[in-house]
């Protein structure tokens, strides 16, 4: 019988956590592996936790030996302190994560970015992450796909205002997506968790996706549909 891994960074935030609970729950993966800086407070027969120290990862090599790499690597400028922090965690990180499962042999390469994502935005946020996608899409990876979410909403340790009042205003709006695109309205992390599983175990093995608001249900409709045990 074929065996198939799975490597999740940033399991400890929205969309991390949602597909760590999924990979686990969908039984599709013999063995979830996750870097984290902190224990996760969860325990599975399948799951093999690694605390480690991000400036050094690269000692970590062995563990990107692995299927599927979820990046859900992300934080906040406030909690970063300085552009400068910001970039080594949302754009480095997630660039040397990256590198070394494609050394390593992955095959697919899932990765959580923004909806406004653009290498020449004005706007720091943005351009930060679209130099993440452009890094990414210059290395060859078999398979890459950006999950590009607008505001996320979700249960979260620490609360963020942009995302509360994007909550109320969706409820407000939701009635006209059907005459847009909508890729900027706010989305639940579970469901870009959802997409991002679905699309690693029944999407394509080639080329690279960009992945928004209206492509989510579809992904995530087929994972549902093949695995109805994980919900």
């Amino acid at each position: 019988m074929m065996t198939r891994t799975a490597l999740i960074l940033g399991a400890t935030g929205l969309v991390g956590g949602q597909c760590l609970r999924l990979t686990l729950a969908s039984q599709a993966y013999d063995e979830v592996r996750v870097l984290t800086r902190r224990p996760l407070a969860i325990e599975h027969p399948r799951l093999r936790q690694t605390v480690i120290d991000p400036d050094h990862l690269d000692q970590h090599h062995h563990e990107f030996q692995v299927d599927d790499l979820f990046c859900a690597l992300g934080t906040t400028m406030k909690r970063a302190g300085s552009r400068e922090a910001f970039r080594r965690v949302d754009e480095d990180l997630v660039v040397r994560a990256a590198r070394l499962a494609l050394q390593a042999g992955v095959q697919r390469c899932l990765v959580v970015s923004a909806v406004n994502a653009r290498a020449r935005s004005p706007f720091f946020y943005a351009r930060v992450k679209g130099e993440m996608e452009q890094r990414l899409e210059t290395m060859g990876l078999p398979m890459l796909a950006f999950m590009q979410p607008s505001l996320l909403l979700g249960e979260r340790s620490e609360a963020r205002r942009a995302e509360a009042l994007g909550a109320r205003l969706s409820k407000w709006l939701q009635p006209v997506t059907r005459w847009t695109d909508a890729h900027w309205l706010p989305v639940q992390a579970s469901l870009v968790a959802q997409a991002m599983v679905g699309m690693a175990l029944l999407g394509p093995s080639t080329g690279t996706y960009r992945v928004r608001y209206r492509d989510f249900p579809v992904f995530a409709g087929q994972f549902k549909q093949r695995y109805p045990q994980t919900f």
